[in-house]
């Protein structure tokens, strides 16, 4: 009877096991990814600037015989690569999606979303001591000084118990001793603890135009100042939905549903003169920004195109009125344009303008009538810079 014929072991090792091709064809589809990867965004038109991230993006390098002695050209070279990466977007939205869907975590990049959709950013940070330089300041300007600090939305949060228990965080606390610093310094608190939730962005750390409004009328009314309210007809919606900067932190992932971002028609605004960089005639509300396509486009930039280191905004029909230098943050933006109606305006960022800068004398050059300190309570960082130009 014949027998069946039996593999030797050499012929059973010469065949590949299933493992074997797996591991291969896993390799070689790794490879191919990398290389359509790599090539794809060498080959690709380097992009200026991304949405998600709200910055410029780093370009190609001239490499020099000195960059590349020294590896600072490799430095550059490595930023590039990070930043033009083909689908970067993508992968970073990927992350934040397993991390919410698979991990469950309800943090990202210390960014927490809370039941009612709002995103919170807790903070634990120590308090914020406020320089002897802003005491000098009230006795050199000789003028009245105001302070509108917004309490962040961290601040308000902490209020409404939106933060959980297990999450330091004594924002609430930083803030009061922060106004009774300023106070302390000779400025008047024109309180805007009264705001509510309501009035800011779900998705953004800014006020909307409802928080806006009602810090506008809180200003004019301790500063006596006339006011000008803006009728229902002149409220205009962007149909896009609205991802701020804590989307933009945490991806759409974490964002359970987009803003609504309103602002008052640019034609209830004519007769507001904007200067800034030695050109006037610059739009008070730009249109522009919120008929732009995608998911990241920074449409808070409506109000007055973002921020400016120094400008000046004035009535061509009533240039009597009183003169008020504003020293602010983004936060002024939408509130900017409605006190434009009540009164002549002298605004300084301190963040842009140049190391020289010195508030007291540009104060004394305009003739101002009067300083409104225009800030949110997250200002620790701008301290020392307001140390060095009050």
């Amino acid at each position: 009877m014949e027998q069946p014929l039996m593999k030797t072991q050499q012929e059973t090792n010469q065949t590949p096991s299933f493992e074997r091709i797996m591991m291969w064809v896993t390799t070689v589809s790794f490879i191919l990814v990398l290389l359509t990867i790599g090539l794809g965004t060498l080959v690709r038109e380097d992009r200026v600037r991304s949405q998600l991230e709200n910055r410029t993006l780093a370009q190609s390098v001239e490499p020099t015989v000195e960059g590349i002695a020294t590896g600072k050209d490799m430095l550059k070279m490595e930023t590039y690569f990070t930043d033009q990466l083909l689908l970067r977007g993508t992968f970073v939205e990927i992350q934040a999606l397993l991390s919410k869907d698979v991990f469950r975590q309800p943090f990202r990049n210390g960014i927490y979303t809370a039941k009612n959709d709002y995103m919170i950013e807790p903070s634990a940070s120590g308090n914020v001591k406020i320089p002897q330089a802003f005491k000098q300041f009230v006795g050199e300007v000789d003028r009245p000084v105001y302070m509108a600090l917004a309490p962040s939305k961290t601040v308000i949060a902490e209020r409404d118990k939106l933060i959980p228990s297990y999450v330091a965080s004594n924002a609430n606390e930083r803030y009061e001793k922060m106004v009774r610093d300023f106070q302390a310094a000779g400025m008047t608190n024109l309180s805007l603890q009264g705001l509510k939730l309501s009035g800011y962005f779900k998705t953004d750390h800014h006020w909307n135009i409802d928080g806006a409004t009602e810090a506008y009328q809180v200003i004019t009314k301790r500063m006596g100042l006339s006011k000008t309210l803006p009728e229902t007809k002149w409220r205009k919606e962007d149909q896009h939905a609205y991802y701020g900067s804590l989307a933009r932190k945490t991806t759409l992932s974490y964002a359970a549903s987009g803003d609504r971002l309103d602002y008052y028609a640019p034609a209830f605004f004519n007769g507001i003169d904007v200067c800034y960089e030695g050109k006037c005639g610059r739009p008070v509300i730009d249109e522009s920004f919120v008929k732009q396509e995608g998911d990241y486009v920074d449409r808070y930039e409506v109000f007055l195109r973002g921020n400016h280191d120094i400008m000046s905004m004035k009535s061509a029909a009533n240039r009597n009125r009183p003169t008020i230098l504003v020293l602010k943050d983004s936060f002024a933006n939408p509130v900017l344009p409605l006190l434009a109606k009540s009164a002549n305006l002298e605004v300084v960022d301190i963040r842009y303008v140049p190391k020289s800068f010195d508030v007291s004398r540009f104060a004394k050059q305009k003739q101002i009538d009067s300083v409104l300190f225009l800030h949110n309570s997250n200002i620790a960082g701008l301290m020392k810079t307001y140390e060095d130009k009050l």
